[in-house]
């Protein structure tokens, strides 16, 4: 296609297989540029207005072919895939094509836009995806994209003797693997899971994203027209914050960076108020369960001791700061005075070592037995718990075997006996322990082969265990989520997604729908905590100042010191939105910041209306304060989660 090199971006992304490069070029000029077609190409995540069908997955699905070694054959059966362009480029490689999907509006489109751009040896059919469609078979390839709890015999039975099958596989779609099985003979099959696991799901919601350029000065004038300034954080205007979030179940609350202290302040202001006057329980933060396990015993009362100093990893100033002391002290005083058990709980799934202690030491007061087993499972990985990226390392380079199915088999065995063990609050958290070392194992291995997927696999163990920590303690409770704005918006108006990463945010917004209020964090100079190199001293840096064509540089230029901006269609202008609907850039300062190279290393392109319900706006801010891991002439108790001590 002229314009556009299409096979330099696939390369780019791990493709290598000359017919599927060949074909993706070979998709005539028509199909990208005719209005009554589908606009797309592999940067962009584009809509077809009257069946609000996108096609982000094409690069995902396209790695999923190169692992299927596609090649000129006979006939291919494809199911779930919901991409024209894929039927499209399959049509070039194979006689036949056959694709069953589930929407008849959508199957009646596709085969118009092939029809408009002459192929006609793409054939489909709507109904059960794991039916296949065995009037056609045997099929010298299948491909699913939709993920399967197991793969059903009835498609195992449409592959010809010789022929591979790939699809997703897992008990749940937060655990998938990707898998292939290989028919060689009537009867029998080999089933291998792949190392390269992507898998993202499909998406339901779609978000609008405009095209028009507009004046920069009227951009400009509609925020300073729709944002609400406040002077200081504690006269933010959370009544109408609230009244905002409605009755949402969850309220995740960003921050554009790990180490400024507005960001860090004002949501904890938010959270309050949620906590006293929404009834929020439960605060899941963007850190390690285990670590963060220690500051729930802590406010909630139940502190045990452990031998080991919580907040102790790399990057320790991130949570244990001055900013989140004061409000663990504060959510320890309310359920204290008052009689609560509002926790406070880590999402992620670092703290390996600490995670399989957790689980073993619950198991030794339980079930001896099974606190043998435990330490069986584990011992595969005892040797590379101080540098677990080295067995990752090993693993992928063939020189260990990997440990995933002893670590499974273990969170397996937890939840088998969770009658025997009594289903309370300990074994809870004991199963949840061990699900971080599941999770955390696959991790470490994907670091070396993918980011997209150790970034899918982060945010998938997030959201599970937010699942997980809003279904135990019941219908009723609400979780408010802290973590950064790359995390909490929704990846699907961002550039990330076109890349193959999902978010916690995203897959909030796919399951909870309205019920989850997303509020992100900017802005424009000032000092930030952060390290230039992973693993380096953290030092208070200088802020550039935010970038044109940037968010932050509109908000910088409406001369409002402070504001919110609500964002969400039924309490923002539709003006307001599709000023801002095009396409900018959003600065991402994590742990590690990079002033020299800024453009590069810390902005990519969103859209703002899209990525959030609300935009928290401060043009100066100022880096947190780290603790020191020992504060003496202290009120706190001998024992503390960030290791205060009184004398």
């Amino acid at each position: 296609m002229k314009g556009i090199n299409i096979e330099e971006q696939l390369k780019d992304k791990g493709i290598s297989n000359t017919l599927l490069l060949e074909a993706f070029q070979d998709i005539p000029e028509a199909f990208f540029l005719s209005e009554n077609l589908h606009p797309y190409f592999y940067e962009d995540v584009r809509i077809e207005k009257s069946i609000k069908k996108t096609e982000p997955r094409v690069i995902v699905v396209a790695r999923m072919l190169e692992q299927l070694e596609v090649k000129e054959e006979e006939k291919i059966l494809i199911t779930g895939v919901d991409s024209v362009y894929i039927l499209a480029v399959l049509s070039k490689i194979y006689k036949e094509v056959y694709a069953v999907e589930t929407t008849k509006t959508y199957s009646n489109w596709a085969l118009e836009v092939l029809k408009n751009i002459d192929i006609s040896n793409v054939h489909i059919k709507t109904g059960k995806l794991e039916n296949g469609w065995k009037a056609k078979a045997p099929f010298n390839a299948i491909l699913s994209a939709s993920e399967f709890k197991e793969i059903p015999e009835t498609i195992k039975e449409q592959l010809k003797i010789g022929a591979k099958l790939l699809a997703p596989v897992g008990p749940d779609w937060a655990h998938v693997m990707l898998e292939t099985i290989e028919r060689i003979s009537e009867t029998e099959y080999i089933t291998k899971a792949l190392r390269d696991n992507y898998f993202i799901p499909r998406p339901k919601l779609i978000p609008k994203i405009g095209k028009e350029i507009y004046p920069e000065n009227e951009i400009i004038d509609e925020i300073g027209i729709s944002s609400i300034p406040f002077k200081t954080i504690k006269k933010f205007p959370t009544d109408g914050l609230l009244e905002r979030i409605g009755d949402a179940k969850v309220v995740l609350l960003g921050e554009a960076s790990h180490g400024t202290s507005e960001f860090y302040t004002m949501r904890q202001e938010i959270t309050k108020a949620l906590i006293e006057k929404k009834g929020f329980n439960l605060v899941c933060a963007e850190a390690d369960w285990s670590d963060a396990e220690q500051i729930n015993n802590y406010v909630r009362n139940q502190y045990q001791l452990q031998d080991w100093m919580p907040f102790a990893r790399f990057p320790e100033w991130m949570w244990k700061n001055k900013e989140v002391l004061d409000f663990v002290e504060w959510l320890k005083k309310k359920n204290t005075n008052h009689n609560t058990t509002i926790g406070f709980y880590g999402l992620d799934l670092y703290g390996l070592e600490n995670s399989i202690d957790l689980v073993i030491n619950y198991l030794q007061d339980i079930d001896v037995d099974l606190a043998i087993l435990a330490k069986v499972r584990y011992s595969c990985m005892m040797p590379y718990m101080s540098n677990p990226s080295l067995y990752g390392k090993l693993v992928n380079t063939k020189k260990l075997e990997s440990c995933e199915k002893d670590v499974l088999k273990m969170l397996f065995d937890l939840l088998k006996n969770k009658n025997k063990l009594n289903h309370s609050q300990a074994y809870f958290y004991a199963y949840q322990n061990a699900t971080v070392v599941v999770d955390a194992e696959r991790y470490y291995k994907a670091m070396y082969y993918g980011s997209a997927e150790s970034w899918n696999l982060r945010d998938f163990h997030m959201f599970y265990t937010l699942k997980s920590l809003l279904s135990y303690y019941g219908k009723d409770s609400k979780a408010v989520v802290w973590a950064h704005n790359s995390h909490i918006g929704n990846a699907l108006a961002t550039e990330m997604y076109a890349r193959g990463e999902i978010n916690i945010g995203h897959l909030c917004k796919e399951h909870f729908g309205s019920k989850s209020y997303h509020i992100g964090f900017g802005t424009h100079t000032g000092t930030v905590a952060a390290t230039k190199n992973w693993g380096e001293t953290m030092k208070v840096m200088n802020v550039n100042d935010s970038v044109a064509e940037s968010y932050e540089q509109l908000c910088h230029k409406t001369n409002v010191t402070n504001f919110t901006l609500p964002l969400r269609e039924e309490h923002s202008e539709k003006k307001l939105r599709e000023f801002l609907n095009t396409p900018r850039l959003e600065r991402a300062i994590g742990v590690v910041y990079r002033p020299e190279t800024e453009l590069r290393n810390h902005y990519f392109k969103t859209v703002l209306p899209s990525q959030f319900d609300e935009y928290i706006w401060f043009n100066k801010t100022k880096a947190i304060t780290p603790l020191e891991i020992k504060i003496e002439k202290t009120k706190l108790p001998n024992v503390h989660p960030f290791g205060l001590i009184d004398k």
